[in-house]
């Protein structure tokens, strides 16, 4: 039971969408409102779990919760207005890190598998009858009445899946003939954003994984990308993979360097390819990030424009910035990066590659605050967080680790 509750409300998190795609197209129409009410009852499920098996390691945690709030609020005074999705975007970093510590068993594994398995039997469901799907879900419904989409805003009025599930153009991945699948995620991007999620939580399982399992977690993983059409996605799992290899003897704590240099880099990429966007494609998009990213002013960096938030979605660290305020963004980004443990080569191998995904996700979108995949981000974090606390307990002051993946190291 110590186990079940902590990953029951991380499964509710990644899922509860799709729940409630279904509840509007078959029980009651929702509105906003209903779907807010949702993810408060998660929030205060997770809180009644971390309150019940607190910890005083989770103080820094509370104390990023309170500097969130507190931020929240100075943002709210300088702009007018209060909006507490600027707050809950960044509010899951915190809250599922610390239910992640609750988490007791001495495996992550048999969740993921529960949850993968889900995930990709809907997929399977999508692709092979992506009529069945859409009756199930009927996801144009569900984001016209809960979001602020209209028919006019799908791109193919005569589809009833999301908006991108058919965008024009060709396939990333041409030698299927599908459409972008969404399985429990309703949307492409968010499944593709899992897609990495699961080559890390593989990785980071490896040793705690049957050859079936393995083998069964490879090849679904796989079919989850091309059914998604993940091109961001693609080139992530593939810098994530090379990240593991080379960087999990190091230092977790040099993470915190990535999202600047991500940043510059693609500057500097931009500068001398002259590419200033439009297209949409990933080097396009990229194009318009730093574009738009070179158009901030001093009122822009400290969160006193956030307003334009509304019109960033395309460009994820843009939006970071205008809606947390560059203060903000720095003290969030330290905190995650600074405070891993890092005591063994899993742990520090999952930082890397979680502070590698995050800024070439943001360069793209902002789907990286969707509570649908980042409870699971931040959930392992808090899990290998406290499974590296339970290390230096038992053994005080050892510096020779043993990794359940990679095996000892110093």
């Amino acid at each position: 039971m110590s186990s079940f509750l902590p990953a029951f409300i991380l499964i509710c998190a990644v899922s509860f969408n799709a729940i409630l795609a279904v509840i509007n197209g078959h029980v009651i129409t929702l509105a906003r409102g209903h779907v807010i009410l949702a993810e408060v009852a998660v929030y205060a499920g997770a809180f009644a779990i971390i309150v019940f098996r607190a910890d005083r390691r989770m103080l820094p945690w509370l104390l990023l919760i309170f500097f969130i709030v507190l931020m929240g609020m100075f943002v709210s005074v300088g702009n007018g207005e209060f909006n507490a999705k600027y707050i809950r975007d960044v509010l899951v970093i915190p809250v599922f890190i610390m239910l992640g510590m609750t988490y007791q068993a001495n495996t992550f594994s048999r969740p993921f598998l529960v949850l993968h398995t889900i995930v990709f039997l809907v997929a399977v469901l999508e692709i092979v009858s992506p009529d069945t799907y859409a009756t199930i879900f009927k996801i144009l419904e569900y984001y016209i009445n809960t979001r602020d989409f209209t028919a006019n805003s799908f791109w193919n009025t005569e589809s009833t899946l999301f908006v991108s599930a058919t965008r024009p153009g060709e396939r990333f991945f041409g030698f299927v003939d599908w459409h972008r699948a969404s399985s429990i995620f309703l949307e492409p991007v968010s499944l593709g954003n899992y897609c990495v999620i699961a080559t890390i939580l593989i990785v980071v399982c490896w040793r705690e994984l049957g050859m079936a399992a393995r083998f069964y977690l490879i090849g679904s993983t796989l079919f989850l990308l091309v059914a998604c059409d993940g091109r961001l996605a693609s080139v992530s799992i593939v810098v994530v993979l090379l990240s593991v290899v080379v960087l999990h003897n190091i230092s977790s704590r040099v993470s915190a360097c990535y999202l600047p240099v991500i940043v510059l880099f693609s500057a500097g990429y931009v500068r001398l390819s002259h590419n200033y966007g439009g297209y949409d494609n990933f080097v396009g998009r990229v194009a318009g990030t730093i574009n738009a990213l070179s158009q901030l002013d001093l009122f822009a960096l400290m969160g006193l424009n956030v307003r334009a938030a509304e019109n960033a979605a395309d460009y994820g660290i843009v939006y970071f910035i205008l809606s947390q305020s560059l203060i903000g963004v720095v003290v969030i980004w330290l905190t995650v990066c600074l405070l891993a443990p890092g005591r063994t080569s899993t742990s520090r191998a999952y930082v890397h590659a979680i502070a590698i995904f995050i800024p070439l996700n943001l360069m793209v979108s902002y789907s990286f605050f969707s509570i649908k995949v980042a409870s699971l981000i931040w959930f392992l974090y808090g899990y290998l967080s406290a499974r590296d606390f339970a290390y230096e307990t038992e053994y005080p002051g050892d510096r020779a680790v043993t990794s359940p993946m990679m095996g000892s190291v110093a």
